[in-house]
C-alpha cells in the first residue's frame, strides 16, 4: 500500500481513474482541480492510493491559508461537492486518516469533507469522527428523451408558462466561447452586487470555457445585448448548473427560464442521464422554491467537519455578520466591488 501527494494535472493516473470510478464528477476531475488551485493559489495535497500498483482511490485536497478565515483543508473550494473516489472501505479509511494527519500536521483548524467518501459499489463510506452540517441541499432532474414529457413535468404557472413567454418574445440564444466572458461578467457583477455577494474574479470564468471539458456558455440576448447567461459542465452523464445570472432590468422578458431549458435540451441532446441545478443553501427559501419547481429531486448535501467546526461554507444567511456583509456590498458601487472580490474571493472558497 502506497499513498502519494499529487498534482492531478500532471499525473495521468489521476483521471484515468476518476474516469474509471461511477461515481466520479466533474468535480474530481484534474481539469477543474487545477482551475481552483491556480484561481484561489491553493497548495494541492491530493492524495492518490496504490495497492500492488494499482490505483484503489483518490483524494481531491487543498490547503487554504487565509489570515481572514482561518487555515483549513478542503475538499474542494468553489464545489458543490467533492469526496474521496475508492475502490472500497478500507481505502476510504486510509485517504480519510492521512487527510487528517495532514491538517493536524499543518496547524489548521479543521479538514472539511464536502460529501462521504464513494466506494465503487455505489454506496458511501462512514465519517467517524466528523460532525455533519446539513446546511445545504442539492437539486438534480432526472432527463429523458421525450422532452414534450419532461416539459409537463414542470410546474405549469411558475416554469412552463415562463418557458414559454421567453421563447414566444424577442429573445434570441445561442452559445458562447471565451470571447463572450467579458459580457457574462457584466451581468455576473450585477447579480451578486444585488445579492450583497462579492464577485469572483473573470479569469476563473475565462479558465472555465477555456479549460474545461464539457464547458459551455448559454446565452439569452435582446437586441443583440446578452440579458442572461449560464455556465453549464457536462461529465460523466450529468450536466451541473454551475452559474445564472440576469440582468434585472429585463426580467419580465423571463430570459432565464427559457436560456435554462435551452440548456437542459442540450443536455439531453447530448446523452446525459441528469441536470444538476447546484448547491443551495437551507435558508434560501426563494432559491429552493425556484428549483423545486422544475420537477427536481432535492437531495440533502452534508459536509463533514473535523475537529467540529463552524466552517466558512456554512455561514447562515440569518447571522448578524452576513446581514452586515450583504448590506455593505450592496450598497457599493460596482467597480468596488469587482476589486475587493478578486482580493478576498479566495478566502470564502
Amino acid at each position: 500500500m502506497a499513498l502519494h501527494v499529487v498534482d492531478p494535472w500532471n499525473d495521468a493516473r489521476w483521471d484515468a481513474y476518476v474516469a474509471s470510478h461511477p461515481r466520479a464528477t466533474v468535480y474530481h476531475t484534474s481539469q477543474w482541480i487545477r482551475i481552483v488551485c491556480e484561481i484561489g493559489r491553493y497548495p494541492s495535497l491530493c492524495l492518490l492510493h496504490e495497492h500492488d500498483g494499482k490505483v484503489t482511490g483518490v483524494l481531491p485536497l487543498v490547503a487554504v491559508e487565509s489570515r481572514l478565515t482561518g487555515n483549513r483543508v478542503s475538499t474542494l473550494p468553489f464545489s458543490d461537492v467533492c469526496f474521496a473516489l475508492t475502490d472500497d472501505a478500507g481505502t476510504a479509511r486510509a485517504l480519510t486518516a492521512e487527510a487528517r494527519a495532514m491538517r493536524a500536521k499543518r496547524g489548521a483548524a479543521f479538514y472539511e469533507m464536502r460529501g462521504l467518501p464513494a466506494l465503487r459499489d455505489g454506496s458511501d463510506a462512514t465519517a467517524e469522527g466528523f460532525v455533519a452540517s446539513g446546511h445545504f441541499y442539492n437539486y438534480v432532474l432526472p432527463l429523458q428523451a421525450d422532452e414534450e414529457a419532461l416539459l409537463r413535468s414542470f410546474s405549469k404557472k411558475s416554469v412552463r408558462y415562463m418557458i414559454n413567454k421567453g421563447e414566444r418574445g424577442p429573445l434570441s440564444f445561442r452559445r458562447g466561447d471565451t470571447a463572450d466572458v467579458a459580457a457574462f461578467y457584466r451581468l455576473y457583477v450585477r447579480t451578486r452586487r444585488r445579492h450583497g455577494v462579492p464577485p469572483q474574479p473573470e479569469r476563473l470564468f475565462s479558465m472555465v470555457i477555456g479549460q474545461l471539458a464539457g464547458a459551455a456558455l448559454h446565452l439569452a440576448e435582446y437586441e443583440g445585448t446578452p440579458v442572461a447567461a449560464a455556465i453549464t459542465a457536462s461529465y460523466n452523464g450529468t450536466t451541473y448548473l454551475k452559474y445564472e445570472v440576469s440582468d434585472e432590468r429585463h426580467r419580465e422578458l423571463t430570459p432565464i427560464h427559457a436560456l435554462l431549458w435551452k440548456s437542459i435540451q442540450d443536455a439531453i441532446r447530448a446523452g446525459d442521464h441528469t441536470y444538476d441545478f447546484g448547491r443551495t443553501a437551507g435558508d434560501n427559501t426563494g432559491l429552493n422554491q425556484f428549483k423545486q419547481r422544475w420537477g427536481t429531486t432535492q437531495v440533502e448535501l452534508p459536509y463533514y467537519f473535523d475537529p467540529p467546526a463552524a466552517g466558512m461554507s456554512v455561514v447562515k444567511s440569518d447571522s448578524l455578520k452576513y446581514r452586515i456583509f450583504t448590506r455593505v456590498f450592496r450598497t457599493m458601487p460596482e467597480a468596488w466591488t469587482v476589486r475587493v472580490g478578486e482580493r478576498i474571493f479566495r478566502h470564502f472558497g
